[in-house]
């Protein structure tokens, strides 16, 4: 057996190469015009940067590295959302499916869009998102599900729902909150 060598230093992010380049985080569109443009693309200039300005600061909302992916369902008013996952589980009596509810929404960045009552004391709780944000927010829900009891009937998921199956969901209650 070796000795054990001390401990290297880690590397930073400072010390990369890339660290070095200097990179140039102004919009595009805010880089001044040259003065013999017409008048009327001074306002078009202006109507571009309140745009980015306005994304800029949507981005910044979320708090996640991936933004902009989540800013656009979120700003789409459609109940049809193609490429959007549909997470499900089902669960014996409410108190489970409380607790799965709140396990899915804060383990990933997903919508709920429905409670229903399926009876018999069943109760499905829906959410919608990204693939990977459901299936995260599916197995957490899974989880917490199973340990408040044996409440836990199925849990699926429907990576991306046909466009036919929207007005079944709508029929059902489950309507796609904004």
């Amino acid at each position: 057996m070796a000795t054990p060598s001390p401990t290297p230093r880690r590397r930073t992010t400072r010390s990369t190469p890339a660290a070095n380049k200097t990179v140039d985080v102004k919009p595009v569109a805010s880089t001044p015009a040259p003065a013999s443009t017409p008048a009327k693309a001074a306002p078009a200039s202006t109507t571009r940067r309140a745009s980015t300005t306005t994304r800029r600061s949507s981005v910044s909302n979320t708090g996640t590295g991936g933004g902009s992916a989540v800013a656009k369902p979120a700003a789409t008013p459609s109940p049809i959302v193609p490429g959007v996952a549909l997470g499900m589980i089902e669960t014996r009596g409410m108190v489970p499916a409380i607790e799965a509810a709140d396990a899915m929404t804060k383990a990933a960045e997903v919508t709920l869009i429905c409670r229903e009552y399926v009876g018999g004391g069943y109760v499905t709780v829906m959410v919608r998102g990204e693939t990977g944000a459901v299936n995260a927010a599916v197995r957490a829900g899974a989880d917490a599900c199973e340990r408040v009891g044996d409440g836990l009937v199925a849990a699926h998921i429907i990576a991306r729902p046909h466009n036919e199956v929207e007005p079944v969901l709508a029929g059902s209650g489950a309507v796609r909150r904004s």
